[in-house]
């Protein structure tokens, strides 16, 4: 076996060992227990970190601080309980246990603590995968933020409504008199063009509207063309309710656009009450967090088609200090997306090209837990090289008689393939799409820089790719 083989057997065999789990950060933690010290009641409590613990790991010595909040030993053993398999260090779980006082609390501590293994990891904080021999650094410093949160993985959404279309829409809403006109409105507008909306967009968007239930309404309307939300930005929507009703009903919808679920406690701030907070907390329970690249999956016949042309290598910095190529980040994106969003009945595949074109599968697969896990260990051995054949990977989504959806990816030009030209391209996903109505979602994937980039004319034709297919844009730098 070679050198190359075996670097890439080796990176194949630690896909499949999982991430290790992170614990809750710092600043992140002293926010939570704020928090707790603010709840007067247990119920409110344990609301708390039931919704804290779903997306987030501990050490024993941070459970222990949290558990000794509680006075009565009964709330101490539901707190633990919360936390019995989201510690990191059990191997120290002794300690916890001498926080009861009572023999009989001991026990029950000692039981609940019996079987605990080393939490796994939380798929929000995952490590990317690894294609190459350069190591992923995160800085300890870039993992806080100034509000105590964890700081959100954030990308620059460069394919949003422009700022000044955003000011038109919310003048002309504001126009109308009636729902039905400003629904027209509003639908005449998202259905007329591929862009979506940031998340400050979206927070002017909503008080252009009178009514709640006007809101609610255009908060679902927008939902697929919402680029992402952090949990502080998710916060900021509902505090233009006035209600807690409507803002339970708003956080059902906005759920899923949340991109960093292990900030998602700090929203249960804009509920007073703890009937309304638990609530919450139910709807927080189900988040399938908003991939930035991908967006939330809502096919059921998707075909993800994934450029690993040698463009690919260009390197970047995230914001939270991470030095990642793009295949890397994407690699990264797309294997959360896998695990976390597909639906249950869902069927699946993946294109990936370069100068050629490959297909992991035949046909579409039924997403189970067995082939979603080959699927992610399929898209961690990716490796970037070659040109960029745009047509023959459109050509080859195209064939699969089963898809409704195509999850389009590329940083780059049309280098190779039978047509390269955009016109071309264009005519041909129309002949194909005649009798179907294939949507075709595009990300034009250009963070950092590569020495033949042309971004003016990547996103120019992801654009239009995504308005001949009635398809969602993203543009990322």
């Amino acid at each position: 076996m070679n050198l190359s083989s075996c670097l890439v057997l080796c990176l194949t065999l630690a896909a499949l060992l999982p991430a290790p789990a992170r614990a809750m950060d710092g600043a992140l933690f002293q926010q939570l227990e704020a928090r707790v010290d603010d709840e007067h009641l247990s119920d409110a409590k344990l609301t708390l970190l039931k919704t804290a613990a779903s997306t987030n790991t501990f050490t024993c010595a941070q459970v222990a601080r949290l558990v000794e909040r509680f006075s009565f030993g009964e709330d101490k053993l539901e707190a633990l309980s919360t936390f019995k398999d989201r510690i990191e260090d059990p191997e120290n779980k002794r300690k916890l246990v001498t926080l009861f006082s009572f023999d009989d609390e001991k026990e029950k501590a000692k039981a609940l603590l019996a079987h605990i293994q080393k939490a796994a990891p939380v798929a929000p904080s995952a490590a990317p995968a690894a294609t190459d021999s350069a190591s992923t650094s995160v800085s300890a410093s870039s993992r806080g933020s100034s509000t105590g949160e964890m700081t959100p993985l954030l990308v620059n959404q460069v394919g949003a409504w422009p700022d000044a279309d955003v000011r038109t829409l919310a003048a002309a809403l504001q126009k109308e008199d009636f729902t039905d006109g400003k629904m027209n409105v509003l639908q005449t507008a998202i259905s007329s063009r591929p862009e979506g909306f940031t998340s400050a967009q979206i927070q002017q968007l909503v008080p252009s509207l009178t009514l709640s239930d006007d809101m609610v309404r255009a908060v679902k309307m927008m939902d697929e063309h919402i680029l992402g939300m952090t949990s502080h930005e998710v916060r900021g929507v509902l505090g233009t309710y006035a209600f807690n009703d409507d803002k339970l009903k708003v956080l059902r919808v906005l759920k899923d656009a949340i991109t960093d679920a292990e900030n998602k406690f700090i929203i249960l701030d804009e509920f007073t009450f703890g009937a309304h907070k638990e609530e919450a907390r139910k709807i927080l329970e189900t988040i399938k967090p908003r991939s930035p690249v991908y967006g939330t999956i809502r096919s059921k016949r998707a075909i993800f088609v994934v450029d690993v042309s040698g463009s690919m290598e260009a390197r970047f910095t995230t914001n939270r200090g991470e030095s990642l190529t793009r295949l890397q980040f994407v690699q990264r994106e797309l294997q959360a997306v896998l695990k976390e969003q597909l639906p249950e009945d869902a069927k699946f595949n993946l294109v990936v090209f370069s100068t050629r074109v490959r297909t992991w599968k035949p046909r579409l697969v039924a997403a189970t837990p067995q082939s979603v896990q080959e699927a992610v260990q399929y898209v961690g051995a990716l490796q970037q090289g070659g040109g960029t054949n745009i047509h023959g990977a459109l050509e080859k989504a195209f064939a699969h008689t089963e898809v409704d959806a195509v999850y389009f990816l590329t940083d780059g030009m049309p280098t190779d393939g039978k047509k390269k030209a955009h016109a071309e391209i264009l005519e041909d996903v129309a002949a194909w799409n005649a009798r179907r109505k294939v949507v075709v979602n595009t990300v034009a994937f250009l963070m950092g820089s590569f020495h033949n980039d042309n971004k003016p004319r990547s996103r120019e034709l992801m654009l239009q790719l995504a308005k001949a297919t009635g398809g969602v844009y993203r543009a990322i730098e």
